[in-house]
């Protein structure tokens, strides 16, 4: 039968008071606090069993803070922490972000990047997911994949890069999207299990290039693609830019979406693509209502 959450955490209030009261002639203080700990590490476990998350949560960090404080034992604190911010994440997003960014800050201090940027990523997701803060779920991506890149693993580096241009595109930031997309495009076109994807991280900065509004760059930026991946001209992608940038000289929405419907129907626009690409098309009638 699992024990009551609510007994084992006043046990543990108990066995904390009686730790740090008094004066211990036989010493064995140390002991009394791992076993404080222990209760409320249990108590925390025994609440999630139960999903009451934020109870869990706040047991877990007073069992955290012992660790800290009492028995310096500071990479036992980050992990407690850790497993704190599991059981926040849902019910209370701004407390699990709040103890994983202690958590984290200990593992940079450590030295263990990896474990840190695997945290910061999950940060990010919090950020960008839970509480809706896109701002700043773009920069806990870009410094998780700044750690991965630093601990050598490129995959996981390049994967939270292309986040990060996702997002900076969506927030207007074209040129930040366009130098990630085009980075992980220059890492991978030499690499057999990454190059397929190439094509598709082009066709994502050329269309941060058609929506940053700029073709004299788009022109150039098609030029330097076809450069660095000799196959790219033969792609459809290519040609799809090539098209667009066309139609956007003319000022002609009609043939803009009648090439976009054209390649949709082979290769099917992605909901981040089709939001940056109407952008693209409105600024199409825009430029042709101010010459009217």
């Amino acid at each position: 039968m699992a024990q009551d959450p609510r007994v084992l955490l006043q046990q543990a209030d108990k066995a904390a008071k009686g730790a740090s009261g008094g004066i211990s002639f036989f010493g064995g203080r140390t002991e009394k606090w791992e076993h404080a700990a222990d209760l409320y590490t249990q108590a925390a476990n025994a609440f999630r069993v139960q999903k009451q998350n934020i109870d869990a949560g706040q047991a877990f960090e007073k069992a955290a803070e012992i660790q800290q404080t009492q028995l310096k034992e500071p990479d036992d604190a980050a992990n407690t922490l850790s497993e704190a911010f599991k059981v926040y994440r849902k019910d209370s997003p701004q407390d699990g972000a709040r103890v994983l960014t202690s958590a984290i800050a200990h593992y940079t201090a450590k030295g263990n990047f990896r474990r840190a940027a695997t945290h910061q990523q999950n940060l990010a997701e919090v950020y960008e997911t839970e509480l809706g803060d896109q701002a700043r779920a773009l920069e806990a991506y870009d410094t998780a994949a700044q750690w991965f890149e630093s601990d050598n693993a490129e995959a996981l580096a390049n994967k939270l890069y292309l986040k990060v241009g996702d997002l900076a595109a969506l927030e207007g930031d074209y040129g930040r999207a366009i130098a990630k997309f085009e980075a992980v495009a220059r890492s991978s076109v030499n690499n057999n299990l990454m190059r397929w994807s190439v094509k598709d991280y082009l066709l994502k900065a050329g269309i941060c290039h058609l929506a940053a509004a700029d073709l004299v760059a788009t022109k150039r930026a098609l030029e330097q693609y076809r450069d660095l991946d000799n196959s790219f001209v033969q792609t459809r992608e290519n040609l799809l830019l090539t098209d667009l940038v066309a139609a956007v000289e003319e000022g002609d929405q009609d043939a803009f979406s009648d090439k976009l419907l054209q390649y949709d129907q082979l290769s099917r626009l992605d909901k981040w693509k089709t939001t940056l690409l109407l952008k693209v098309k409105n600024g199409i009638e825009k430029d042709e209502e101010d010459f009217s």
